[in-house]
Order: C-alpha cells, then sequence, then structure tokens
C-alpha cells in the first residue's frame, strides 16, 4: 500500500448527543453518556483495525462555558471513563495520551488520572488513544508558539509541529465529524492540513464498529494529491 493510502491517524469530533438525546426523548445528560459508551467501542474497534492512532474530541474548552449542571455531568463522566477504561486499555496494550491544556478550566484530579495513565501506558506498542479534553484549537497553536519562545526556537514547520499537543503523532488522514456538521470548529487547525473529511448524518452515540469501518472504506475510495498533480 502506498504512503498516501495508508491511514496512520483517524481523529473524531463527537458530536451530537445531546441532539441525540433529545430525538430518543431522554435527558441531553443521557446523551453524554451513550457518547462515553461510543469512545469506548470506537478504541476498541480502532486497536481490531490496527490503526496507529484514534483522536478523539470529547471536551473543548468553550464547552466549559456551558450550564454548571451539565459541566459537573460531563466531569463526572470523564472521571468515570478514565478509571473504568484503565483495564482495557492496559489489556489492549494501547498508549493513552491527553491532548489539551493541562490546567484550568479542567478539573486538577481528571488531568492527574489522565497523566498517571499516560504513564503508566507510555511503552506500550498498540493503537495511540489520543483523548482530546480541553482542547481547542487555536489556543494550542498559541500554546506552541508560547513554547517556541521559551526555547528560543526558530519559527519553522517542523518546530511548530514538535511543539503542538500531538507532538511525536502523525497528522490526521481522515477526520470524522457525525451529526452531518459539515465544520471542523477549531479542531486540529494545523494538522488538518491534507486530511479527508468524513461528515455522516447520524450521531456520534450511534458510532460502532461497522460505521467506523464504512468510514475507512470511503477514505480508501478516495484520491490523495497532497498539492501534486
Amino acid at each position: 500500500m502506498s504512503e498516501d493510502k495508508k491511514l496512520n491517524h483517524i481523529a473524531i469530533i463527537c458530536d451530537g448527543n445531546r441532539t441525540w438525546a433529545r430525538a430518543k426523548g431522554i435527558p441531553p445528560m443521557l446523551g453524554h453518556r451513550e457518547g462515553a459508551e461510543a469512545v469506548k467501542r470506537l478504541v476498541n474497534a480502532a486497536t481490531e483495525f490496527k490503526i496507529p492512532v484514534i483522536s478523539l474530541w470529547v471536551m473543548g474548552i468553550d464547552n466549559f462555558e456551558r450550564s454548571a449542571e451539565e459541566v459537573r455531568w460531563l466531569m463526572k463522566l470523564s472521571r468515570v471513563y478514565l478509571r473504568t477504561s484503565k483495564k482495557e486499555i492496559l489489556k489492549n496494550k494501547n498508549k493513552f495520551r491527553l491532548c489539551g491544556l493541562r490546567n484550568f478550566p479542567a478539573p486538577k484530579d481528571i488531568i492527574e488520572l489522565s497523566e498517571k495513565l499516560e504513564e503508566e501506558t507510555k511503552d506500550n506498542e498498540g493503537t495511540t488513544v489520543n483523548i482530546c479534553f480541553n482542547y481547542g484549537g487555536r489556543v494550542e497553536i498559541l500554546e506552541a508558539i508560547k513554547k517556541l519562545n521559551d526555547q528560543n526556537l526558530e519559527i519553522t514547520e517542523e518546530n511548530l509541529s514538535s511543539c503542538l499537543w500531538t507532538a511525536g503523532l502523525p497528522d490526521p488522514d481522515l477526520i470524522i465529524r457525525p451529526s452531518n456538521q459539515q465544520r471542523l470548529s477549531g479542531f486540529m487547525p494545523w494538522q488538518s492540513e491534507y486530511a479527508e473529511f468524513y461528515f455522516p448524518k447520524y450521531y456520534f452515540p450511534e458510532m460502532n464498529k461497522e460505521k467506523l469501518e464504512e468510514a475507512i472504506d470511503e477514505f480508501y475510495k478516495r484520491t490523495r494529491k497532497f498539492g501534486k498533480i
């Protein structure tokens, strides 16, 4: 398989939890719970498909501006996910990574749980699970520029990439955003330069192994030229 067709990194914007719940006539918070279950399913599917990296944008920096009740529920789910998924992540030899600001507005204990799991899995060679939590694309770039300045590094594409939260990971080949919303909303603006986009009409809680496989099949139908003729 040629390098331009190799699928090294799938990134997913976990969108539509509340809308899915409303369509089902259930409380929006339960939509977030089903979204957390979808994250587990997709990590397992990516592991089974031997995808080197899967990124999941589960919480944006701007999302902390939602109602206090919703944020509390989302933080509770985050804690539960980190604790209950640890055993399976270790069993699958996944490498866990946290991609986002490691300070306010994210709760300190969630950052600590994430960093502990990063440390425990840093030598694993299975699928890298890159959880984008407390993430914002512009903030990521600003933080990278600050790091360049602090280290007195020349501003080049290579150096900037090495200072991003995704440093060491390949850029996403395929970005999936369910809910039929055709925008990135600030997700990986630097890394997505040559990514293929896939915008299915279903909502994130409906995503599973079969739907991920459909997205992968669509990716392999695309022709990627990277600016070449």
